[in-house]
């Protein structure tokens, strides 16, 4: 039997059409707003240590003096192992202070998500959590 090119035409496009959403999810700039990063400076309420994003929970006291909860995205938790943090570093530390460097995301709304790019923990030690910021040591990093 013999398939007509139409045929196999559409049944490519579909496949591809299909791939789609999973290249839109692991693009930074479509979800998050890099030009808007900001320092947080709050309390640290939890982690989800999970794949394929582990997430940091934290309290910050918005420009209102109102406290708001944020849940920030990082990378996976093979990736912050690599690079030195592991999940005790955040359930040794919950209920202190912690200093993140977050953008937020674009959907906006009355969520305060964002994606973590770079912390500190109580110990003073900066982490790299973000996917993008991969690659910096550091020293690279003013924060």
């Amino acid at each position: 039997m013999r398939v007509k090119p139409p045929v196999v035409l559409v049944a490519i496009l579909a496949l591809l059409g299909a791939a789609l959403p999973t290249f839109a999810h692991h693009g930074f700039g479509v979800e998050f707003d890099k030009t808007k990063c900001m320092d947080l400076k709050g309390t640290l309420t939890g982690i989800d240590w999970e794949n394929p994003h582990a997430y940091i929970h934290m309290d910050v006291k918005d420009a209102r003096g109102k406290m708001v909860s944020w849940s920030l995205e990082t990378v996976t938790p093979l990736g912050m192992k690599r690079s030195g943090t592991t999940r005790e570093d955040f359930l040794n530390n919950v209920g202190k202070p912690i200093l993140v460097r977050a953008c937020p995301t674009k959907a906006g709304g009355t969520e305060y998500r964002g994606a973590a790019e770079f912390l500190k923990l109580p110990d003073g030690l900066l982490r790299i959590v973000g996917q993008n910021v991969e690659g910096l040591t550091p020293e690279q990093l003013h924060f």
